[in-house]
């Protein structure tokens, strides 16, 4: 063999570990920290798709969640994808009204 091709097939392989292995291990330590985190009262997204509030955790992998009122289903919490952020955090993400501006003032630039 020579030393190019050999240079070349180490290179090949370090691509592939940077651009496949590595995204896959964050990938599944995001997957990790998010499920240590999950509690009552957490809103999550499923792998399918479904909405709900966690109400409690049964045992280690298993994750009751409130999808409608008095509708709980029993999942994985492995199925968990998502959290979603709480509602106090959504709300003051928002912007703020500006109380002073009307519709009077809107008229006037505009016209």
């Amino acid at each position: 063999m020579n030393a190019s091709l050999l240079l070349f097939i180490v290179v090949l392989f370090g691509a592939i570990y940077v651009f496949m292995i590595l995204p896959q291990r964050r990938a599944r330590r995001a997957q990790q920290e998010l499920i240590t985190k999950i509690g009552p009262g957490t809103e999550v997204i499923t792998t399918g798709g479904l909405y709900g509030t966690v109400t409690e955790i049964e045992d280690g992998e298993t994750v009751l969640l409130e999808i409608a009122e008095d509708t709980e289903i029993r999942i994985a919490k492995s199925a968990i994808v998502r959290a979603m952020p709480a509602p106090d955090a959504a709300e003051s993400a928002e912007p703020a009204d500006d109380d002073d501006h009307t519709d009077a003032d809107t008229d006037a630039e505009h016209g």
